[in-house]
C-alpha cells in the first residue's frame, strides 16, 4: 500500500503541471498539431496477424497503395513498432474528441506539426509515404494493444519479435522485400535493438536500413539514473499516460515480464548490473545503413544515447541530423521527409538520383537563441576532429572563470537543499562551442552547523547558460516544449562517481553505476560530470555562466530529477592543487 501511494503522488508530480500548463495554456482543448485528410490512394488493412515462433501473434496496420494493389505491384516498406496502441489515430476515432493523438493536448510544441488522420503517436505518416511508393507497416509489440505475447520494455525480446515480424512482412507477396525503419522515441529505441539483434546474432536479412528520430540506447545511464541520480518523474509519467493503458492485459503481466513496472525499476536494481546492461542496445554490432536524429533540444531523455548510436555504429553508410528544435515538429517538417525518403530511396529503391549517398555525415545545426540558427553545415565527423577542448577555471569570486588556474585556493559554499553558485566568462571574439562539455570539480559535503554529523553524500545539479552582452540569459528549445532551456546540463550524486574506463574520453566522462562511494568528514575529491551535447554561436561580448546547485536549476517536468539526501552545505575548491574547471569544446573555423 505504502508502495502504491507512492506510485501515485509520483505520477501527479509528473503529470500535473503538464496539465496545469496544458489547462492554462488552452492546449487541452486546442491541440498543437493540424491534421489533414487520408489520401483516398490509400489502403488501410487493419489488425494484420503476424505470427511469431514462440506461438502468439503481433498485429500490424497496413497502409498501402489502392492503384498498385490493384496492379499487382510490389512497394518496399517503412516499418515501425512500439508499445503505444496503433488503433490510437482520428481515421479510427480512438483519439481524444477524434483529434490528434492525447500527447498533443499535453505536451507543448516548438510550432504546430503537420500529418494526417492515419497517423498514430510519433509514427510515420502514410499520407507521405504511400504515395512516394511505399507501403507503412506499424505494429504493436508483443503484450500491447491487441497483440500477444510478454509486454516488455526496452528488451531483447522486442527485438526478436520485430525480427520475425519484418521477416514475414518482407515475404508478402505486395512487399518487394526491402524493409526500412523509421519513427520518433521509443519508435528508434526498438530500431537499435533490432538492427543489433541478439536473438538471431545480427539484423533481419530483409532490413536494409534504419532511421531512428531521437532514441536514447542505454535507459540507465540516458534517463532512469543519469549521473547516478534517480530520475522519479518521467517514469511515473510514462507508465500512467502511455505504457500502462496500452497493455494487453494487467499491471501483472507486465511485472512478471518485467520484474516491476518503470517506477521501480531503479528500486529493484540500484546499480548498473546485467538488467539495465540486457535494457542496452549492442551499438557496436550495428552495420546497417542508419540516418539518426540526434537533437540538442532533448537534454534528459534522448540526447546522449542519440549522439552514442552514431558514434559506435559499425555501418559503412551513417549519417546524423542535428537541430534544436521541437522533436515533432522537425519529424514532420517537410525538409525532414524528404531528406528520409531521399534516404530510404537509396537502400531500399536502389535509387541515388537525389545524391544523398554524397552528403556529409554529419549535418550540424549552430544556435545563437531560441529562434535564431546562425548556421547550418555539414561536418565529416562526430565530434569534430578539429576540436580545441578548453579548460575555463573556476576562479576569483563573485563569479569568475578563467583561462588561467589560478594559484590561490580557494572555496565556495552553497546550501545543499536549494543553494547554488555562479561562474561568468566573457568571450573577446566570435566563438563557437560545438561538442561535449564537462565539468570537473573538487567537493566535499560540510555539516550545517558544528557539532552536527557530516553528510557522506552529494546530488549535484549543473548547467550552463548563455548570457547576452547586458548579462541576461540566453534562452535555448528543451525538451517537452520547454522554450527556456540553456545550453547544456548534467547531473552527478558523488558516491557514484567511479568513471568507466571503457566509455569514457577526456571531454566524455562516463559513470560506471557499479559503485558506491561514500563521502568521509572532511574528504575532497574530484568529480567529472558529463554534460549533453550542444551547438551555439556566441558573438564577440557573449558570455557563458556555469551553474552549480543542490536542486533543479531548469525545471522540464515530467522530468524531476531526485535531491534526496542532500544535506548540510556542498564545498567547491578550486585554485592552488585544486583543478576545477569547465571544458569547453571551441571550434575553429575551417581551412579553406
Amino acid at each position: 500500500m505504502k508502495e502504491e501511494l507512492a506510485n501515485i503522488v509520483r505520477t501527479f508530480e509528473a503529470v500535473g503541471p503538464l496539465v496545469g500548463n496544458a489547462l492554462k495554456s488552452g492546449q487541452l482543448f486546442n491541440p498543437q498539431a493540424e491534421l489533414t485528410e487520408p489520401d483516398p490512394d490509400i489502403l488501410c488493412e487493419y489488425d494484420v496477424k503476424i505470427p511469431m515462433s514462440e506461438g502468439f501473434s503481433v498485429t500490424a496496420n497496413i497502409y498501402r497503395s489502392k492503384k498498385a494493389a490493384e496492379n499487382g505491384e510490389k512497394a518496399p516498406v517503412v516499418m515501425c513498432a512500439h508499445p503505444y496502441n496503433n488503433h490510437l489515430t482520428p481515421a479510427l476515432e480512438k483519439t481524444p474528441l477524434k483529434g490528434p493523438p492525447q500527447q498533443y493536448r499535453l505536451i507543448p510544441q516548438a510550432g504546430k506539426p503537420v500529418f494526417s488522420k492515419l497517423t498514430s503517436w510519433e509514427s510515420p505518416d502514410p499520407n507521405f509515404w504511400v504515395p512516394a511508393g511505399y507501403a507503412i507497416v506499424n505494429m504493436n509489440l508483443p503484450g500491447y494493444a491487441n497483440s500477444e505475447g510478454p509486454p516488455t520494455a526496452f528488451s531483447e525480446h522486442q527485438g526478436k519479435s520485430y525480427y520475425e515480424a519484418i521477416e514475414w512482412i518482407a515475404k508478402q507477396p505486395w512487399c518487394s522485400g526491402k524493409v526500412g525503419l523509421n519513427g520518433v522515441s521509443f519508435l528508434a529505441i526498438t530500431q537499435y535493438h533490432l538492427a543489433a539483434c541478439q536473438a538471431y546474432g545480427g539484423p533481419p536479412p530483409s532490413l536494409c536500413c534504419i532511421s531512428p528520430w531521437e532514441g536514447l540506447t542505454d535507459v540507465y545511464r540516458d534517463i532512469f539514473c543519469a549521473g547516478g541520480v534517480t530520475e522519479v518523474g518521467f517514469p511515473a509519467f510514462w507508465w500512467a499516460t502511455e505504457v500502462k493503458p496500452a497493455i494487453n492485459g494487467t499491471e501483472e503481466d507486465f511485472v512478471k515480464a518485467e520484474g516491476s513496472i518503470p517506477t521501480n525499476y531503479l528500486k529493484n536494481h540500484p546499480f548498473y548490473d546485467d538488467y539495465w546492461k540486457a535494457k542496452a542496445a549492442k551499438l557496436e554490432e550495428i552495420t546497417v545503413p542508419m540516418l539518426v536524429c540526434a537533437s540538442f533540444s532533448d537534454h534528459g531523455l534522448h540526447t546522449m544515447g542519440s549522439f552514442r548510436a552514431f558514434e559506435k555504429a559499425k555501418s559503412k553508410h551513417k549519417w546524423v541530423y542535428t537541430h534544436r528544435w521541437g522533436k515533432w515538429d522537425a519529424y514532420y517538417s517537410q525538409e525532414v521527409l524528404e531528406m528520409t525518403k531521399n534516404f530510404m530511396d537509396c537502400f531500399l529503391k536502389d535509387d541515388t538520383s537525389s545524391g544523398f549517398l554524397d552528403t556529409p555525415r554529419v549535418r550540424l545545426e549552430i544556435r545563437s537563441s531560441l529562434k535564431e540558427i546562425h548556421e547550418v553545415r555539414y561536418e565529416n565527423e562526430w565530434p569534430i576532429a578539429r576540436t580545441q577542448y578548453t579548460k575555463l577555471y573556476l576562479s576569483e569570486q563573485p563569479d569568475a572563470l578563467s583561462l588561467e588556474k589560478p594559484d590561490k585556493q580557494m572555496e565556495v559554499v552553497y546550501s545543499a537543499k536549494k543553494g547554488k553558485t555562479l561562474f561568468n566568462f566573457k568571450f573577446n571574439e566570435d566563438t563557437e562551442l560545438s561538442g561535449y562539455m564537462k565539468a570537473r570539480v573538487w567537493v566535499e559535503a560540510r555539516p550545517k552547523n558544528a557539532g552536527d554529523v557530516a553528510p557522506d553524500d552529494m546530488i549535484m545539479f549543473v548547467a550552463v547558460n548563455k548570457l547576452d552582452r547586458e548579462g541576461k540569459t540566453v534562452n535555448f528549445y528543451g525538451s517537452v516544449g520547454n522554450n527556456k532551456d540553456m545550453i547544456t546540463r548534467g547531473w552527478c550524486k558523488v558516491s557514484r562517481r567511479e568513471l568507466d574506463p571503457d566509455e569514457s574520453t577526456e571531454w566524455h566522462p562516463v559513470q560506471s553505476g557499479a559503485s558506491e562511494q561514500l563521502l568521509k568528514p572532511g574528504e575532497v575529491v574530484p568529480v567529472d560530470i558529463e554534460l549533453y551535447p550542444s551547438s551555439t554561436f556566441f558573438s564577440a561580448g557573449e558570455g557563458l555562466q556555469l551553474i552549480i546547485a543542490g536542486d533543479e536549476i531548469i525545471p522540464s517536468p515530467p522530468y524531476k530529477k531526485s535531491a534526496d539526501g542532500n544535506l548540510g552545505m556542498h564545498v567547491l575548491h578550486f585554485g592552488g592543487s585544486y583543478d576545477s574547471y569547465l571544458l569547453v569544446p571551441k571550434i575553429p573555423l575551417r581551412e579553406v
